[in-house]
């Protein structure tokens, strides 16, 4: 009995030993490492942000998407130094609490861009592949959402590069909170219309 779980424990090492190489020979399964890690460590993400949720404009949808972010720089950093990704909760929880403290307090995230382009870099080879969308396919979905909704993202599309919300906020003269509330709607009527178009 000792034995069958003496072998099991270690087969479930290696496997772990082999995963952890995997993800420090390839950067592009951070993304993937990141979300699953969030997924398993909700309890720890309250807990950090717990004391400060009060005072953030932010619902938990976009509390677990800092936290993703948190997680990426964290990951990628300690890959980077060649250290042990055992110490990913440890930087974590001292990566996270500053920017809770940063949405508390108002302040624009200045890393908030630069995590954006390097996750789209990082995925870039998928973006290329959906990124020839038909115009038809974006009006679709640009129909199903409300004038308002429409009118940011249509701005947004139109944009060179990936935008802020800050910058959204300035260009259309409204509280970032109201921002991320917009998007976030835009964001859950779009699915919501996809997932009635295809059932």
């Amino acid at each position: 009995m000792k034995c069958a779980f003496i072998v099991d424990l270690l087969d479930v090492c290696i496997r772990y030993v082999d995963f952890l190489l995997l993800i420090m020979k390839n950067k592009q399964n951070i993304w993937p490492v990141a979300q699953s890690w969030v997924n398993s460590n909700r309890v720890l993400i309250w807990c950090i942000a717990a004391p400060y949720y009060r005072y953030m404009s932010c619902d938990s949808s976009d509390l677990a998407g800092e936290a993703k972010l948190a997680v990426y720089q964290v990951i990628s950093a300690l890959i980077d130094q060649n250290k042990d990704l055992s110490l990913t909760s440890k930087y974590f929880r001292t990566v996270f609490r500053t920017r809770c403290i940063q949405m508390a307090a108002g302040v624009a995230l200045v890393n908030e861009q630069q995590a954006t382009v390097a996750i789209q870099n990082e995925l870039s080879p998928y973006l290329n592949e959906s990124s020839d969308l038909d115009a038809s396919v974006i009006a679709e979905a640009l129909s199903a959402l409300t004038d308002r909704q429409r009118l940011v993202s249509q701005w947004i599309l139109s944009q060179p590069k990936p935008v802020s919300f800050y910058t959204i906020a300035n260009h259309f003269g409204i509280q970032i909170q109201s921002v991320r509330r917009i998007l976030s709607n835009t964001i859950r009527r779009i699915e919501g219309y996809e997932n009635q178009r295809i059932c």
